[in-house]
């Protein structure tokens, strides 16, 4: 089966986001790029602000790393890619609700809907990859000359 279109959007997305990441942790690294340009202000740490801010740094460029691995995934469909995709969506969307909260509660408007719609982005994502002619595409096909099988499953609404 063909990949479907919304699965090659939603991987070309990730492969964006993940080498602007991928760059932006570089570039934290090498120090090109102030942590706190890129990052913000944070609570002082004391002795510990230096190792907290290389940590950070190393978990950008390690996440990064994670999620070109996984749009790759999505490009050369395998399940085990649109899983993770659609847990990532998951902790999206937590996210999101979270800083909607936030953006609330000091009434800041822009944030507000620009967090409402990353959260529907993510909503979009994991139902669209959930859906039952999708994960089928996900499946590797059946040798030729093969019995059909069936595919009743947890998923299945049978």
């Amino acid at each position: 089966m063909a990949r479907p279109r919304g699965v090659t959007i939603l991987a070309v997305l990730a492969i964006l986001l993940a080498a602007m990441n991928l760059l932006t942790g570089i570039l934290l690294i090498a120090g090109v790029l102030p942590f706190e340009k890129a990052i913000g202000s944070l609570p002082d740490l004391g002795d510990l602000q230096a190792s907290f801010e290389q940590t950070v740094k190393v978990m950008i460029v390690l996440f990064s790393a994670l999620g070109l691995v996984v749009a790759l995934g999505l490009l050369r469909m395998k399940d085990w890619a649109r899983a993770v995709t659609r847990a990532l969506c998951v902790l999206g969307l937590l996210g999101a609700l979270i800083q909607m909260i936030q953006a609330f509660t000091i009434k800041d408007a822009p944030n507000f809907l620009f967090y409402a719609i990353a959260g529907g982005l993510y909503y979009w994502a994991f139902y669209y990859l959930g859906q039952k002619g999708i994960r089928a595409a996900f499946k590797p096909a059946a040798p030729a000359g093969a019995p059909p099988q069936d595919s009743a499953g947890p998923d299945s609404a049978a």
